[in-house]
């Protein structure tokens, strides 16, 4: 991801869940400057456009694996497989350090719940009140090796 992608993911993240509900940013410079964050470009008639983003750290952080931070495609655009390229993306790359992947989604983002039980991970825990009183943040896992 380059500074230049910043306010298109912005705005992905304004139209998104847990985000919304959340009223929550991402930080995306943050993520640039630490190499955890990739851009999907889609190119269409010479033009260019985000059409989504994945920040992760890919070295082991928490129990012999990776962790997947953040994820979003632009509304328009779901639904044509570009969550399911950017989440091997990442899980290839994490591969390659850790045998583990781990992510967190909120409780009431239940169509992110069913994207990640799709792609083979597993609830295992649950962060309780972590991000807003009235909602609860579920530990996934899944094994990579």
């Amino acid at each position: 991801m380059k500074r230049g992608h910043i306010k298109a993911c912005d705005d992905i993240v304004a139209a998104s869940e847990p985000w919304k509900t959340l009223r929550e940013k991402v930080d995306f410079r943050h993520a640039i400057n630490r190499g955890q964050a990739y851009a999907c470009i889609r190119s269409t008639s010479g033009a260019s456009e985000v059409a989504g983003f994945i920040l992760f750290a890919a070295e082991p952080v928490f129990a012999r694996g990776g962790y997947l931070r953040a994820i979003g495609v632009a509304p328009s655009l779901r639904g044509q497989g570009i969550g399911s390229r950017l989440m091997a993306f990442a899980e290839k790359a994490v591969s390659r350090q850790a045998q583990n992947v781990y992510l967190c989604v909120s409780s009431f983002n239940r169509m992110g719940q069913a994207f990640y039980k799709k792609r083979g991970y597993t609830r295992v825990g649950t962060l309780p009140g972590l991000t807003s009183p009235d909602a609860s943040e579920y530990i996934y896992w899944k094994r990579l090796k």
